[in-house]
């Protein structure tokens, strides 16, 4: 009984104009809000922009951050991943191949088990579409060669825009 009358009491609260807080938050910016990514909501844009040989020669730097990749795809292989062990459910993985006038990387997007946010998957782009990604970078060393192993994973995937 004691829960019926806090919910009632409430939903008759929620009603009230002065609570205001229980509104979902609007945007002071003219951003969508389909460019805001990570528990705050940054947008996008305000993330560092790095061409890919600087990441590659410099990859320390950007160990567990996020930055921006702008190019153009060379190539993509999508694959299902049956191993349900990763997230509990089989699921796409796909690697992209992107190039700028530097150098070029490739990506990958979990698909369903990763952390791209955007309604854009990876799946959806072509080969030699110009993309916006934000991604989060991963350095590993090879135990044999000592060298720096550098994974991109999407955080977000966009078209780049003209």
């Amino acid at each position: 009984m004691t829960v019926i009358r806090m919910l009632t009491c409430l939903s008759i609260l929620a009603t009230m104009p002065w609570m205001s807080f229980l509104y979902p938050a609007k945007a002071s910016d003219d951003l969508p809000r389909s460019s805001r990514v990570g528990p705050l909501g940054t947008p996008r844009f305000s993330y560092e922009q790095v061409s890919i040989s600087t990441l590659l020669a410099y990859p320390d730097r950007y160990q567990m951050r996020d930055v921006r990749l702008t190019g153009t795809i060379t190539a993509m292989q999508t694959e299902i991943v049956t191993n349900r062990m990763i997230c509990g459910a089989a699921h796409e993985r796909t690697v992209l191949t992107v190039e700028d006038n530097s150098g070029q990387i490739e990506v990958i997007d979990q698909g369903a088990c990763g952390k791209n946010l955007s309604a854009l998957k990876a799946p959806m782009v072509k080969v030699g579409e110009q993309i916006d990604l934000l991604v989060q970078i991963m350095v590993t060393k090879n135990p044999e060669s000592r060298e720096a192993v550098v994974e991109p994973t999407v955080r977000y995937l966009d078209r780049t825009r003209y």
